[in-house]
């Protein structure tokens, strides 16, 4: 094993030669005071896991000293990034302030330092705040208003994870119909075999509401019913609802040559991981997205974030179970402001001053992690839709 002395003014720079030296996987044995700074003993890790050829070899001894070093390593790590938070809010606390913001309310790290990354420079805290709320405003994608889905009509399948509100939706969205068009123009479709009482939900929706229900119990009845529905305004079909991770999601994509275009069903109340699970299988292709469940929801971050960086509009917006009352136009104003305001919420998992430096060294770790695989949510990078589209944001 070949182990090289580094001797720097600061931590800092010594990690920073020895990354340039033997590359972002070197383990650092050893730092100590040196008269010039601090001198830091390391190695390639590569020479760390070498095979060694002894006469009495110990396995279990050079794994668990591997083990030491790793975690001695991350420790680290995790200091130096603590310092280096503290170090960010001593010379731009409103940068600091403003990304402390974004994570409080559930938004994601790609997003948050983004937006943190093109703050304008010479902002008060107050400023800045309202810069943030007008960025996210305008970022956030609204269909239309001309493309009002039930006004134009159409067929439309509600695609999205299981316990989603798929059945609750398409009522609410058919009792709006009926107010458009007509009970006679409405038509339901029964598209979830695999639920058991799904489709007697929606027969007890279909007559309260007037309008005629039909069973597709799979594609091929489905394409044989669609024809038969040709002279009817609006079509809605309800999907049976899978896990993002379940391969029969598949089978939902395959209606798009059915002429049927999706809407992707998205429960604001999961956690920021789910949402975003949910928003690559059952997004990607819909022509926009139904927020539900909104009363369930302390923290509109998520889905909040994932609709601006996958910039998938947003067509309605549901919470409660009352019919056809609790489904609404989004107002972005509304959401974004009920996003920051829920970041003030007072929980058990909301951080506190002292936890940000602990923070702020997993985030740092995450960085590094993505830089090395080349995954830079900044400028210049199409890892992330969205990202490199912000509206009214400016490089600080």
């Amino acid at each position: 094993m070949s182990v090289q002395v580094f001797v720097a003014a600061n931590a800092r720079e010594a990690l920073a030669r020895i990354r340039r030296e033997l590359g972002d996987d070197a383990v650092v044995l050893s730092t100590r005071p040196h008269p010039q700074g601090v001198e830091m003993l390391a190695s390639a890790y590569g020479e760390l896991t070498a095979p060694v050829v002894s006469e009495t070899p110990d396995a279990t001894g050079t794994s668990r000293i591997l083990t030491e070093l790793s975690r001695l390593r991350g420790m680290l790590q995790n200091q130096l990034a603590g310092f280096a938070w503290g170090a960010s809010r001593r010379r731009d606390p409103v940068r600091v302030a403003l990304m402390q913001t974004l994570f409080a309310a559930g938004f994601g790290s790609s997003l948050a330092r983004t937006l943190a990354a093109r703050l304008p420079r010479g902002l008060d805290s107050e400023a800045a705040q309202r810069w943030l709320r007008q960025v996210l405003i305008r970022n956030l994608p609204l269909l239309e208003r001309e493309a009002d889905l039930l006004a134009s009509g159409g067929r439309y399948a509600l695609v999205g994870s299981t316990g989603s509100g798929k059945t609750t939706t398409i009522a609410k969205l058919a009792a709006r119909g009926v107010e458009i068009h007509g009970a006679a123009q409405v038509v339901l479709v029964a598209a979830d075999a695999y639920r058991i009482g799904a489709s007697a939900q929606l027969a007890v929706y279909a007559d309260l509401l007037g309008v005629s229900l039909h069973m597709a119990e799979d594609a091929a009845r489905l394409a044989q019913l669609l024809p038969q529905l040709a002279g009817k305004k609006l079509v809605l079909i309800d999907t049976a609802g899978f896990a993002p991770s379940d391969p029969r999601t598949r089978e939902a994509q395959a209606i798009d040559a059915l002429g049927v275009r999706r809407l992707a069903v998205i429960s604001s109340g999961q956690q920021g991981a789910a949402i975003e699970q949910a928003m690559l299988r059952f997004g990607q292709g819909a022509v926009a997205c139904i927020l539900t469940k909104l009363d369930e929801a302390p923290l509109l971050g998520a889905p909040l974030d994932s609709l601006i960086r996958h910039r998938l509009p947003l067509a309605y917006v549901s919470g409660g179970q009352r019919v056809p009352e609790d489904l609404h136009l989004p107002s972005t104003a509304y959401l974004v402001d009920r996003a920051l305001k829920g970041g003030q919420l007072s929980t058990p998992y909301a951080l506190e001053a002292e936890d940000w430096p602990l923070f702020a060294g997993v985030e740092a770790e995450h960085a590094e992690l993505h830089a090395v695989k080349g995954t830079s949510a900044l400028k210049g990078t199409t890892t992330l839709k969205g990202i490199n589209t912000l509206k009214g944001t400016s490089a600080g």
